[in-house]
This record gives structure tokens, sequence and C-alpha cells, in this order.
């Protein structure tokens, strides 16, 4: 129970932290540290979970976008390739967990697979809707290019230490005793 309870909390506290920091970036475009925050969910708690919160969540986001809800196929996207950023976390866990190759470049490495797949899906879905097809994905690959290199730099330097935070047992947090 306790230790439902600490995922629950964990995951609760790390996607609001995410959306949190995601407002002061709005700026920035394709710059958002929501990917890295479902992959290292589904990384500490399994696929099914990290999916579960990545679709969960941004279904959320993308109806409630303060720059508007995404027209339908796109927001289908979204929610799908936020949803395989977690599932992506458990089942690349191996990987990222080789020995021999460091953890901030075995974490880049995935956050480059798992953007690039979210990209695609998204950037079809809005070629597809709203055409011509090759202008708007010509269009959409500098915009692709940024987020793939900001979440790159995110998963190399942020993962490891969501990943020790995440996994860290139950006796590493400190309880306040009653006196």
């Amino acid at each position: 129970m306790i230790a439902a309870l600490r995922r629950v909390a964990r995951s609760g506290g790390l996607v609001a932290a995410a959306f949190a920091l995601k407002l002061p970036l709005f700026a920035v475009p394709n710059v958002e540290p929501l990917t890295l925050a479902f992959f290292a969910l589904g990384y500490a708690y399994g696929p099914l979970w990290g999916g579960m919160i990545g679709a969960t969540s941004m279904a959320v986001y993308a109806t409630f976008n303060p720059w508007g809800a995404a027209i339908l196929p796109v927001w289908i996207a979204q929610i799908a390739g936020m949803a395989l950023a977690g599932l992506a976390g458990g089942w690349l866990r191996p990987l990222v967990n080789l020995r021999g190759l460091p953890r901030p470049i075995a974490a880049a490495s995935a956050g480059i697979v798992v953007t690039l797949v979210y990209d695609l899906f998204t950037n079809l879905a809005f070629a597809l809707s709203i055409g011509p097809f090759r202008p708007v994905m010509i269009a959409a690959a500098p915009f692709a290019l940024i987020h793939v290199a900001s979440n790159a730099l995110l998963f190399g330097a942020i993962f490891p230490i969501l990943r020790r935070w995440l996994t860290r047992p139950t006796s590493a947090i400190a309880v306040p005793s009653e006196s």
C-alpha cells in the first residue's frame, strides 16, 4: 500500500513539475520536459504505468493547452506519442542500464528515439490533415530538430537524477518522528 501511494505521489509530483516547467518555456518552441517525465515514470514503474500516465496527462494538456486544443488527428497523435514515451521508458530500461555505456549517453539516445517517434506521429497527423504534405513536413523539420536536440540534452542531464529519485527505496525517505 505504501509503495503504491509513493508511486502515485511521485508520479503526480513529477508530472506537475513538468507541466509547471513547460509554462515558462512556451516562448521557446518544442522545448519541453514532459517527454522526459513520462519516460522516467515508465522506467521506474513499468511500461504500463508510464504509458497510462503519458496518455492521460497528455490528453488533459492537449485539450486544455493555453494555445488551444489541437485538431483531432494531431490530438490523438500527441496522446499516442506521449503514451509511447512512457511505454518506452519501461521497454528501454534494460538498454539504459547496459554496462559500459554511460547512463547519460544511453538516456540521451533514448530521448532522441522517443522524440523522433513523437514528432513523426504528430507531424504526419498534421500534414495529412491540412496538407500539402511535403511542404508541411519540410516546415516541421526545424522544429523537430529543436525538439530532438533539447530532449537529448534534457534526458542526458536530468534523467540520471530522476532515476535515482524515482527508484530509491522507501527507507531512504526521511519520515518526521512524532515528539
